[in-house]
């Protein structure tokens, strides 16, 4: 009998010894987290602020600010050097808004002046790349200027810019150059490029 019963110790102490080497049952992983919704890479999110075109700039994009205080502030997504003013390599940045992108010519190292392209980017008035004839001749004193071989469009109203035309032939590069020689120009005319060089500068397109 005793040994009967040390048996069944034996067999009892081996079963718990086994129990307690045996590996912990598996825990079920925790949840994973919710997706988070990254930016399309092809769309630069916009940090310049104010996207409207101003005689001084565009937002924290501003004349005579350095290229590093830009790049503090907004998007740079290209610093190279092409073809400027009277045909002379140029510094120039392409800055991207949320809009669109603008390009901004730098003369050592600050912004000297800023080209826009886009009709997506507009003054606080609507002037803009496609605003037509019609809509210029309702500024102040308009007058026609000539420059690089193009033909612009300045007023008192936008002191620190002007409105590059489009397809205007060489003629309208002759006789006036105020309200009456734009009134003569076709009603297809529109604006092409805004330049924006601040009230600073001398009035003109470069």
């Amino acid at each position: 009998m005793i040994y009967r019963r040390l048996a069944v110790l034996a067999l009892v102490l081996v079963a718990c010894e086994a129990k307690r080497e045996a590996p912990p049952a598996e825990q079920p992983a925790p949840p994973l987290p919710p997706p988070v919704a990254t930016p399309n890479p092809g769309v630069p999110a916009s940090t310049c602020g104010s996207e409207t075109l101003t005689d001084e700039g565009i937002g924290h994009l501003r004349i005579a600010s350095t290229v590093e205080s830009v790049g503090f502030s907004c998007n740079i997504v290209r610093d190279t050097t092409a073809i400027g003013a009277e045909g002379m390599p140029a510094r120039k940045l392409l800055v991207a808004l949320s809009r669109d992108t603008v390009e901004a010519e730098v003369v050592s190292g600050r912004v000297w002046r800023i080209a826009v392209a886009s009709p997506r980017l507009r003054t606080a008035d609507s002037l803009g790349v496609g605003t037509t004839k019609a809509r210029l001749l309702q500024l102040t004193k308009p007058r026609l200027m000539t420059g690089e071989g193009r033909l612009y469009v300045a007023s008192p109203d936008h002191c620190g810019m002007s409105f590059r035309l489009a397809k205007v032939g060489r003629d309208a590069l002759r006789g006036n150059l105020d309200r009456i020689g734009l009134a003569r120009l076709p009603d297809t005319t529109v604006v092409s490029e805004v330049l924006i060089f601040g009230c600073r500068l001398p009035a003109g397109p470069g």
